[in-house]
């Protein structure tokens, strides 16, 4: 555990730790990711941090703690400095309009003379010689402009994520609900919130009745397979969580005061109220239904355009008649209700890129492209899967711009995605928007406007030779713009607009 040394380091040759607990889960694919998430969780204290080192500089007495990785200096300790000193220095990498504009303000009052871009680091050989020190200063008490502590959550991620301990089944079900429920912003974000303040509470609620009712196991290496289908137990998750997130009334002898669901250790004091309480929401949200997976289709149907059309109502499905239907044209509002008890099998929309996105109204190459992407499986081909996310994605893009005579503020893909997105919900930025599925698309374009990010990525998958693509940079493709894709189709089949779209906004994310 003794160190190689202490060395001042300048920060453009220091890298975020992608494996640091305070990113929690999913796991991120590059330090573009790894800030946003910083940002988004420890945003008002990453400022705070920030406005100290403007003032003061670095603290002299906590030196930095890295490591060399594959030729890279990895920060192990001292991530939210990182981010800090990086913005610091230049704010336009900040990811948000709001964010460069706080710390260009911030930037104006440093008067330590850019001490802080090049920061005393202690080398460690290896992961393992810093994980002593490590722990003892976030397993302790800390507060105020010091050390921020590590809650449970992130204490848990770094056990499992150095190898000395093993996932948890009742932990890991918070992250299978994220998973499932991706598509739902408003579920998820009720999840995270549910998960940060109620995160022990998830024991008693999965070991004393849930995981009964799902009929869930846990297989290795810590995942989570359910024995029902998780959209026709979604209001039973919704109620539960909801139920976490209640306060409990202030008069229990107020009218209707009874009736509010209050799920805390307080209400669940013992597994007999708990499985009672938990079983009377299951009654009033599913009740008898019938909740086991569909049948794989699969096993019944054939692949292209047919694939996967009972998961996925944007695909194209054969009619009751047997007469195959074009693609983007509405399901059969009455498909067959067989099933019977199976093993949960990934959806192929999930494992395939792009697999049920419309393409009817798509020019003939694009439609040709979609429906040869709804084959590759993501696993096993990441690279080109990430080559078409971004090829498929772009060509789009491009069809609906000259179609609706769109002018976007530049030449680059998150200039040309932002016109489109503003062209397709002019209320994206507002509290209602018209299109909520797009949001996770245009939450990620508003990211990459000041720094690239993700959709800088994608680009590098198909200009760069030195970039490696994982399959989690294709599989969040496909979860991103799959939405985009379809609404794309679907305003292809509108005529095309009388004038040019000359406002400002709709080149501007």
């Amino acid at each position: 555990m003794v160190p190689k040394g202490h060395k001042n380091r300048s920060i453009k040759r220091l890298h975020l730790d992608l494996r640091n607990p305070r990113l929690g889960r999913p796991a991120v694919n590059n330090e573009a990711e790894a800030t946003s998430r910083l940002l988004r969780e420890f945003g008002p204290k990453i400022v705070a941090l920030a406005k100290s080192i403007a003032e003061h500089g670095l603290n002299p007495t906590e030196s930095w703690a890295i490591v060399q990785e594959e030729g890279k200096y990895i920060v192990l300790e001292g991530n939210r400095r990182l981010v800090a000193c990086r913005l610091l220095d230049n704010p336009r990498k900040a990811p948000d309009p709001e964010l460069v504009t706080t710390f260009e303000r911030i930037k104006r009052g440093v008067s330590t003379a850019g001490t802080f871009l090049n920061p005393t680091c202690v080398e460690f050989k290896q992961r393992a010689d810093a994980r002593y020190w490590i722990h003892l200063k976030h397993h302790g008490a800390g507060s105020g402009e010091g050390t921020a502590p590590w809650g449970p959550e992130m204490v848990y991620l770094d056990q499992v994520n150095s190898g000395s301990s093993s996932p948890v089944e009742w932990k890991e079900f918070w992250y299978w609900l994220e998973k499932v429920y991706q598509h739902d912003h408003l579920l998820v974000d009720l999840i995270d919130q549910a998960r940060r303040e109620q995160y022990t509470l998830m024991e008693r609620l999965y070991t004393w009745k849930v995981k009964e009712l799902l009929g869930a196991a846990f297989t290795q290496p810590g995942q989570i397979s359910v024995g029902v289908d998780p959209d026709k137990i979604k209001p039973f998750i919704q109620k539960l969580i909801t139920g976490m997130l209640t306060s409990q009334p202030k008069d229990p002898k107020a009218p209707g005061a009874a009736d509010i669901l209050v799920i805390s250790s307080r209400t669940l004091n013992s597994r007999d109220v708990a499985e009672e309480t938990i079983e009377k929401v299951w009654t009033e949200t599913v009740g008898e239904a019938d909740v086991t997976p569909a049948i794989d289709i699969d096993t019944a149907k054939p692949s292209g355009d047919t694939a996967d059309a009972a998961l996925t109502p944007d695909s194209s499905t054969p009619d009751n008649d047997g007469a195959k239907r074009d693609p983007g044209e509405d399901p059969d509002p009455h498909p067959n209700n067989d099933s019977r008890p199976r093993s949960p099998k990934p959806r192929k929309s999930d494992t395939h890129l792009y697999n049920g996105v419309r393409y009817a109204h798509m020019p003939d190459r694009l439609r040709k492209l979609i429906k040869e992407c709804g084959e590759l499986e993501i696993s096993k081909h990441p690279e080109i899967a990430s080559v078409a996310a971004r090829v498929v994605v772009e060509l789009a893009v491009d069809t609906l711009i000259d179609h609706q005579n769109l002018r976007p503020k530049g030449k680059q893909l998150t200039d040309k995605l932002a016109a489109v997105l503003r062209h397709l919900d002019p209320h994206l930025d507002s509290k209602n928007p018209t299109r909520p599925d797009l949001a996770g698309t245009w939450a990620a374009v508003r990211t990459d406007t000041a720094d690239g990010h993700f959709v800088r990525d994608l680009h590098n998958c198909v200009h760069a030779y030195q970039f490696t693509a994982a399959p989690e940079m294709a599989k969040r493709a496909n979860v991103l713009f799959t939405p985009l894709l379809n609404a794309i189709n679907n305003d292809l089949a509108k005529p095309p607009a009388s004038a040019v779209a000359t406002s400002k906004k709709n080149g501007q994310a």
